[in-house]
């Protein structure tokens, strides 16, 4: 066999063409990555290896700190929406900083992207060059996702790269704010794609994409000094790379971060075959795109889609996986579509939180990763004008799904800490319009980060902590959102009874009121969270947690109220009576879905934005002990009217005006709940009789029928899964109006 250093650099004075087809090759041949079969330097000298792995690693970290320190973006210095990792020559990620670690492989398929179309010739690829991509259709998740790549020289040869990414507050759509608005409904109306181009030269920005970003974005300057973190970051990375390089010696450098791969490859299929059961893991996935009859919607798409996601995952006994999507929706026009490479930073998230997180996440933990993404599909879109914006709002139903279906092989390993329901599918808002200084204004307000966590096998959810997407986000100061849009905060807090009731609660959103400030004329768009249909469901009997929507007041006397010094609202209150109506006079609407687009608004407007839904719940809420019941309660997390319907926790107010539980009461009023249930339980095969009739009987109608009839009329293997389920007949499907009907109806 070849010495270890001939097959981790066979040639690195071929061009990067031929240097990625051989390790895609080595990798076909031998099922190791680069053809590694042994891990020769760290079984030589596992010290030195340690070592090796720590100075990239923490080379990565500190890039991620020093570049946000150069940004003044809200997005990036507050929130943390940004990350760096070392990527191989041919785009292979070795390590990769804390963030957004939703990019681990992502970043590195748009260098590879690159190298497919020979950048190396043309445009030609130089010491100091940054390429910059935000195109989701080379690799990206969504379009305000900028990426920045540089190459790292020896000795005249290319031994790697570096990349960053950082989520930008405006792309100069449709309309203002960060490429997530949801009347871009095809491609051109997202703003600006950035198609690998190479927008830097000896580490300064090129003056025309410099003046180009002037001219087609509204916040442009945050935009380019998160250019210029990019930059910096990336910078430090190539330095340092160079130092550690002259330390370890090229031909160490050129194995190490070959064998780091194959290692983090080997350790994630070890993690899978400790954690998971051998098998099949299903979980229905949905989410809904509620775009008709609303303001400025194009024709194409004025309508209302309710959105399948059909999950499979099948874990074989040596770890690989398969992760099918047969029979999801097809693509259409929202900005829901996800291509694969959405998908596969979807599984680098879900991977680096619940299996690969001690450092070794890389490449090589999706290597024995197979997805089946049925092409023109919404996951796999065959039209080249498809819109991307809000391709999280899939990313998240399904990895949402994908969670829960690890936790039932985690279960049943034995491993309830690494047991956890997801989270939610999170909602997000973008501002435009005229700021408080009189300029023309667009970006988003990401303090969603602030989420819900679902419930774990050992604990409650974390409450306005946690997003599938950012695990490690913040919600940024309120002041500095103040600085950025025209609006001000009356109140920030958690909303009573969002988490999922369970044995183990789901963890609480919070909400944000906003008053618009110093400006006549400002809209808001809202990309929904969990509208129309639960998606936030919990496991082992944990309920879901509550739905996304929104509260506006126009045209109100708060300005009056606050001079006269007289109470004004500072959150909702009570959803059934909320302090927007009992508070103020004006044009009051509450409870709007999530999926709001505003008509313009004023001085003085508010309006109230809920980052709901909460996390689902773990177990019987009827098993949640009456004490957590009462922390909650006195938390305002849970409301006494929950306590008793959900968990049959019932006490009273002491003295102190602190809720305490009383437990012979509370235990009565379970065993009642418990009769009840027993009560109207019937048999699984009479619940099945009673649905299929339903579904016979064309009790199925609109959006979800012509859901069903399209994934009927698309998918073969999904579609005959579906009727030998419900014995249907061959031919059956679900007809768009009132009846069921036997032909097929779809697109």
């Amino acid at each position: 066999m070849a010495s270890h250093a001939a097959l981790a650099n066979p040639d690195v004075h071929k061009p990067l063409l031929e240097r990625m087809a051989h390790s895609e090759r080595l990798w076909k041949e031998t099922g190791h990555y680069h053809g590694l079969r042994e891990l020769t330097l760290k079984n030589q000298d596992p010290l030195r290896y340690e070592l090796f792995h720590a100075r990239l690693l923490s080379t990565v970290i500190a890039a991620r700190e020093v570049a946000k320190q150069i940004s003044s973006s809200v997005m990036t210095r507050e929130e943390g929406e940004l990350s760096f990792a070392l990527y191989t020559p041919e785009g292979d990620s070795v390590v990769f900083s804390t963030g957004i670690m939703v990019h681990i492989g992502v970043m590195g398929n748009f260098i590879k992207w690159m190298i497919a179309n020979d950048w190396e010739s043309d445009p030609g690829i130089n010491e100091g060059d940054h390429f910059a991509n935000n195109d989701v259709l080379i690799s990206a998740v969504h379009v305000p996702d900028v990426y920045f790549a540089t190459p790292i020289f020896h000795d005249g040869e290319i031994v790697g790269w570096t990349c960053g990414v950082t989520h930008v507050l405006e792309t100069g759509s449709i309309t203002p704010g960060g490429g997530m608005s949801p009347l871009a409904v095809e491609r051109q109306l997202e703003g600006i794609h950035l198609c690998a181009e190479k927008v830097a030269i000896n580490d300064r920005l090129r003056r025309d994409y410099e003046l180009g970003i002037r001219r087609n974005t509204r916040l442009a300057s945050f935009w380019l000094l998160d250019d210029r973190a990019r930059i910096a970051g990336n910078s430090f990375i190539r330095e340092e790379i160079k130092k550690i390089i002259a330390e370890f010696g090229l031909d160490y450098y050129n194995t190490a971060i070959r064998e780091l791969i194959e290692e983090g490859r080997r350790y994630h299929l070890a993690r899978v075959r400790e954690r998971l059961i051998p098998g099949r893991y299903r979980c229905p996935c949905f989410h809904t795109s509620l775009l008709k009859g609303k303001p400025g919607v194009l024709p194409q798409a004025n309508q209302d889609v309710l959105l399948h996601f059909p999950l499979e995952v099948a874990v074989e006994g040596s770890g690989a996986m398969w992760i099918d999507l047969d029979g999801a929706s097809r693509w259409g026009f929202h900005n829901f579509n996800a291509p694969p490479g959405s998908i596969y930073g979807g599984l680098s998230i879900s991977f680096a939180q619940v299996l690969d997180y001690d450092g070794r996440a890389n490449s090589g933990c999706i290597l024995d990763v197979k997805l089946n993404l049925p092409e023109g599909s919404i996951v796999n879109p065959d039209y080249p004008f498809v819109s991307t914006g809000w391709s999280w709002g899939s990313v998240m139903a399904i990895f949402n799904g994908f969670l829960k279906s690890m936790s039932r092989g985690t279960y049943a390993r034995g491993y309830l800490e690494e047991v956890v329901t997801g989270g939610n599918i999170t909602t997000a808002v973008e501002f435009g319009g005229h700021d408080q200084y009189g300029r023309q204004t667009g970006g988003g307000n990401a303090e969603v980060t602030a989420s819900a966590g679902g419930a774990r096998g050992v604990m409650d959810g974390l409450d306005v902590a946690w997003s599938l997407w950012n695990p490690e986000g913040d919600q940024g100061n309120a002041e500095m959102w103040e600085l950025l849009y025209p609006m001000v905060y009356l109140g920030r807090r958690v909303v009573t009874d969002a988490g999922g009731a369970g044995r183990n609660r789901g963890g609480c959103g919070f909400e944000s009121l906003w008053m618009i400030h110093n400006s006549q004329f400002a809209f808001i768009y809202q990309t929904p969270g969990v509208i129309r249909i639960a998606t936030n469901y919990g496991i082992f009997g944990g309920y879901g947690g509550g739905p996304a929507y929104v509260n506006v007041a126009a045209r109100t006397d708060v300005i009056d109220r606050i001079a006269k010094r007289q109470p004004i609202p500072h959150g909702e209150g009570e959803p059934d009576h909320p302090e927007l109506r009992r508070l103020l006079k004006g044009d009051i609407q509450c409870g709007l879905d999530a999926q709001y687009i505003s008509q313009p608004l004023s001085e003085g407007a508010l309006y109230e934005k809920f980052y709901m839904p909460g996390g689902g719940g773990l177990g019987d809420p009827l098993d949640r002990e009456p004490t957590a019941v009462e922390h909650d309660i006195n938390l305002r997390f849970v409301s006494p009217r929950a306590a008793r319907r959900l968990y049959g926790v019932v006490g009273d107010e002491n003295a102190d005006g602190q809720w305490k539980a009383n437990p012979a009461r509370s235990a009565s009023l379970r065993k009642r709940l418990k009769d009840e249930r027993l009560a109207r339980a019937v048999p699984v095969k009479d619940w099945w009789r009673r649905e299929r009739a339903r579904v016979m009987r064309g009790n199925i109608t609109g959006e979800a029928a012509a859901m069903y009839a399209e994934c009927l009329s698309r998918s073969p293997q999904w579609s005959q899964g579906y009727r030998e389920f419900w014995a249907l007949p061959e031919n059956f499907t679900f007809g768009v109006g009132s009846k069921n009907t036997r032909k097929v109806d779809g697109r």
